[in-house]
């Protein structure tokens, strides 16, 4: 049942009066200006009632936003850039769905979630044997525990180095800087991972070598597909 406006309230208290000229139905009658003051707050109520249940829900939660992100904890590290209502929402609504996992197909959804298109790389003395100081290291086991992110869809930004004096020009490139966070607080606690930002030649040779796409010829184009 949808929200009773004041008409409807209006019309179920009329039908509600006894009989009689004790209780006129006339429009003009003090009564009947009783009975639509009435009304009107039966349906404030009423359609306040509703605003809980949006206020329930953290994605479209407003008067009750600031009680949500206390009890979660938020803004965090994380989350800080958060400043519009809708980014403020998301956040409450990630942290509170959060169902923390460790496998490579976890981090490419997490990723997802917050609109970035990622490629997972771990270290192999088989598969990074295109440069032999690096195939040597991993082979040595100083890499083990060491595992990257290839970022695929970053947006730009201006960012300056930490320990650059002031006026220092900002310099301009690629960050994710919600998923390092993100990503940082999630990882296993005995890895590191690392974050690198391909450029779009270097994008499609991230995903080959990821191992989850294959390259197609369709029509004399090479087109990317994603494996089953």
């Amino acid at each position: 049942m949808g929200v009773m406006t004041a008409s409807d309230y209006f019309g179920q208290l009329q039908a509600l009066l006894p009989s009689g000229a004790a209780w006129p139905r006339d429009p003009d009658a003090d009564l009947t200006a009783l009975i639509r003051a009435e009304a009107e707050e039966l349906a404030r109520l009423d359609a306040r009632a509703q605003q809980l249940l949006d206020e329930a829900d953290p994605r479209t939660a407003y008067e009750l936003l600031p009680d949500w992100e206390r009890v979660l904890g938020l803004p965090d590290p994380c989350t800080a850039a958060a400043t519009t209502v809708a980014a403020r929402q998301m956040a409450c609504w990630r942290k509170l769905a959060y169902q923390a996992g460790q496998t490579r197909a976890f981090y490419i959804a997490a990723a997802a979630t917050l609109g970035y298109e990622i490629a997972i790389h771990e270290f192999d003395p088989n598969v990074d044997d295109y440069d032999a100081s690096l195939a040597a290291e991993v082979a040595a086991g100083r890499w083990r525990y060491i595992w990257r992110v290839d970022v695929l869809n970053a947006g730009s930004m201006d960012y300056m180095v930490a320990g650059d004096p002031a006026g220092s020009a900002l310099l301009e490139g690629e960050l994710a800087l919600d998923l390092e966070c993100i990503f940082r607080g999630a990882k296993p606690a005995h890895t590191h991972v690392i974050f690198t930002y391909p450029d779009d030649d270097d994008a499609a040779e991230v995903l080959l070598e990821s191992g989850a796409w294959r390259l197609l010829e369709s029509g004399g184009r090479l087109l990317l597909e994603e494996q089953d």
